[in-house]
């Protein structure tokens, strides 16, 4: 596609990534409480730790038409922080920087990737090849329980993969 660009993350990036986190969160969890989309975007994806997670990881980001539109970070084995700016959605974006990241994953020699899902994700993780292997919940500072997956995908054999192999 024209205009598209999925580069590495740059520290000039912090800004416009935080921003696109910030507004996924607001308009994705929109039904959810404030005290959860505070979370996710104070403690959970903070600039902070988006920085150390790219100078840990392998953080990437999607560019279309000049605008940053899209990230995602590789952190040995787990992959987390896939965002794409709700206009952009369902376009085919999120699965462009999925496969870049797991492209990433298997040069590395990663043969078994996890990360974890909200309820919001989980289909769009099932439909890449994602199995669940846990249902849980985490509890924010207001005490409220929230749940989210925890998947994984077998990149030796992804379309065979079933939760028996990876657990």
């Amino acid at each position: 596609m024209r205009g598209l660009r999925l580069r590495e993350f740059e520290y000039e990036d912090l800004g416009a990534v935080k921003s696109l986190i910030d507004e996924t969160i607001d308009t994705s969890y929109s039904d959810y409480p404030e005290g959860f989309r505070d979370h996710m975007r104070e403690d959970h994806h903070s600039r902070e730790r988006i920085l150390d997670e790219a100078r840990r990881g392998h953080t990437i980001v999607l560019e279309y038409e000049g605008r940053l539109i899209g990230t995602g970070t590789l952190m040995g084995d787990v992959i987390q922080g896939v965002f794409v700016h709700p206009s952009h959605q369902r376009k085919g974006f999120g699965r462009q920087i999925m496969r870049k990241l797991e492209e990433r994953a298997i040069s590395n020699g990663t043969t078994t990737l996890v990360l974890q899902s909200t309820p919001v994700s989980k289909r769009f993780y099932d439909s890449l090849g994602y199995v669940t292997l846990k249902e849980a919940t985490f509890v924010i500072g207001s005490g409220q329980n929230f749940r989210y997956y925890k998947m994984a995908k077998d990149m030796g054999n992804p379309s065979n993969a079933s939760a028996s192999s990876l657990t």
